[in-house]
């Protein structure tokens, strides 16, 4: 296989821009993404990213990319705005997994380098729309077929990623492993979701894969959840409004923990349906409280869907609707904010937010108020 050339850095800088724009960003793109294509085999490597040997063409790598990143945000902010979201946390990943790695803290600067791909590619990932151009890079590069598939996965290769994905759940220890299982074949029922017109296929690969003889009963019983949830799914366009009163009616419109976690697998399949359709949504030319009506709606499933990390996107589209102000999504979004800060910080002593996240959210609740 040869090399891949044109990596997520281009693809982000392609997929969501008008063609004369994506000229614009094509030459500062094509930079990035050679720089990441160089680094990337460090990055799935555990024992070459910590080898004394390569910690002077890391640190370069990684410096350049920040260079080279911080030169495109005028050009990125003319776009859809998670992808300006996405390139203002991509940004700061690279700057914190660069000191981290400076100082020593390789396994943690290895993690955060990790999470590019759903950084830069957030702003089309989740619409279905395969890549035009299927770039390869050779397996070997990669520690397993997971890795290889969630590659794939990023960069819209949707049907690489499929592939490599079974290929990971042919593994007898993969199949008894409740974690592992379940991760694979949510990225399974992602893809089928968001490629096709109708739940058909989505409930064909579940048919298919209900007989493999090493899942745990746990694993069987999710299957059998999701396709519960999928008989009820209904793929035909949605307005915001529609959008809206759906995700409130399964996740509830006030805050609990249904925007924190899936308690019910059933309703996975609506919400990658629903973060699909508000991801194209928010490609539209729409007013500015219904930009901010989307980015609330998406930070919930985002949440419920992904990750309780400082970093998650579910946190950006928040701050980016708070910073916004339009009414009444900019309160919505301060209070969902909130609640999702005082229990993710939560524990058995009570609830106690560090310093500097409770002076941002000080910060936020003024700018609020001010300009209210």
């Amino acid at each position: 296989m040869r090399p891949v050339v044109l990596s997520w850095f281009f693809m982000l800088g392609l997929a969501c821009v008008s063609p004369v724009l994506a000229a614009e960003l094509n030459l500062e793109m094509r930079k990035a993404s050679q720089e990441l294509n160089a680094l990337l085999p460090y990055i799935y490597d555990d024992q070459a990213f910590q080898n004394p040997q390569n910690r002077e063409p890391i640190q370069q790598r990684l410096t350049r990319l920040i260079q080279l990143m911080e030169t495109t945000p005028d050009l990125l902010e003319r776009h859809a705005v998670t992808l300006e979201l996405s390139q203002q946390s991509l940004l700061q990943t690279l700057q914190q997994a660069r000191d981290l790695y400076q100082s020593g803290a390789y396994a943690t600067s290895q993690f955060l380098l990790s999470g590019v791909p759903a950084l830069c590619s957030s702003c089309h990932i989740q619409d279905g729309q395969q890549a035009s151009m299927v770039q390869t890079m050779d397996r070997k590069l990669f520690a397993n077929d997971f890795s290889f598939a969630e590659f794939n996965y990023y960069l819209r290769n949707y049907s690489g990623a499929r592939e490599a994905y079974l290929r990971h759940l042919q593994q007898p220890a993969v199949q008894k492993s409740q974690i592992q299982a379940n991760k694979t074949l949510e990225r399974l029922l992602n893809i089928a979701i968001i490629t096709a017109d109708s739940p058909r296929p989505a409930q064909q690969m579940l048919d298919e894969l209900e007989d493999k003889a090493g899942f745990t009963l746990a694993t069987r019983e999710t299957l059998k959840q999701w396709q519960q949830g999928l008989k009820s799914l209904a793929f035909s366009p949605h307005d915001l409004a529609q959008l809206e009163a759906a995700i409130f009616a399964t996740f509830n419109e006030n805050f609990t923990l249904e925007h924190e976690f899936i308690f019910n697998e059933e309703n996975r399949p609506k919400a990658l349906l629903w973060r699909r359709q508000l991801h194209q949504w928010l490609r539209r030319d729409l007013a500015p409280d219904q930009v901010s009506r989307a980015l609330y709606l998406l930070a919930i499933l985002e949440r419920t869907l992904g990750d309780q990390l400082d970093a998650a996107l579910a946190n950006l589209y928040l701050k980016e609707c708070i910073r916004r102000n339009q009414a009444p999504y900019a309160n919505r979004c301060l209070n969902e904010y909130e609640n999702h800060l005082y229990f993710y910080y939560g524990g058995s002593s009570g609830e106690h937010l560090p310093e500097p996240i409770h002076q941002e959210l000080r910060a936020l609740k003024r700018e609020l108020s001010k300009e209210g």
